[in-house]
């Protein structure tokens, strides 16, 4: 029988590959850190299908941007909702190739991180407004239903007046609408 890696090298082996392959090969440790990294590159791809296409090998730009998102420690580049606009971060770094996105890639990155944020349960708030410096003046919008089993939208939209800034930016709305925004740099 295997000796056990002790907790915290078993729970950083879920998010990170490089603590996965330090683990004993065929180690009940190691399989439970795999199937969690397998599950998590689901939660990544599977959202951007037009994106995940074009790209080389997703499964090492993959361990890549996990690695580049540990170096930078939990509080700076939470994996929540927030996974593909830290992954969008990424593939424009230098960590990440400097991939050429287009602003349809901008796109479904953005709508992928809203159709996450719906299931979050930190935000109360009804809407959510997320754009890049290669979208603006255009914003991807969340909007939950005004009833508990009312669907939820994602859609393009237009702000008149909104400048470009470098980055990614987000918003949340008040409890009514987008009447006031306050950005966010991510």
């Amino acid at each position: 029988m295997t000796a056990r890696a002790p907790q915290s090298s078993r729970l950083d082996a879920c998010i990170s590959p490089t603590a996965r392959d330090s683990l004993a090969p065929g180690s009940r440790d190691r399989l439970i850190a795999a199937e969690s990294l397998r599950i998590r590159w689901h939660q990544l791809f599977d959202r951007i299908p037009l994106l995940s296409a074009r790209l080389p090998d997703t499964t090492d730009l993959y361990e890549a941007f996990l690695e580049w998102a540990v170096a930078a420690g939990a509080a700076d580049r939470r994996l929540d909702w927030r996974m593909h606009l830290h992954f969008l971060e990424f593939l424009e770094s230098a960590e990440g190739g400097g991939t050429a996105l287009r602003p349809q890639d901008h796109i479904e990155l953005l709508a992928a991180s809203a159709a996450r944020w719906f299931a979050s349960p930190e935000h109360r708030q009804r809407g959510l407004a997320l754009t890049t410096a290669a979208l603006a003046p255009k914003v991807v919008v969340a909007l939950k239903g005004n009833a508990p089993l009312e669907r939820g939208r994602v859609k393009l939209a237009q702000l008149p007046g909104l400048e470009p800034a470098p980055g990614i930016h987000w918003a949340l709305s008040g409890p009514a609408d987008f009447a006031a925004l306050t950005w966010t740099a991510l």
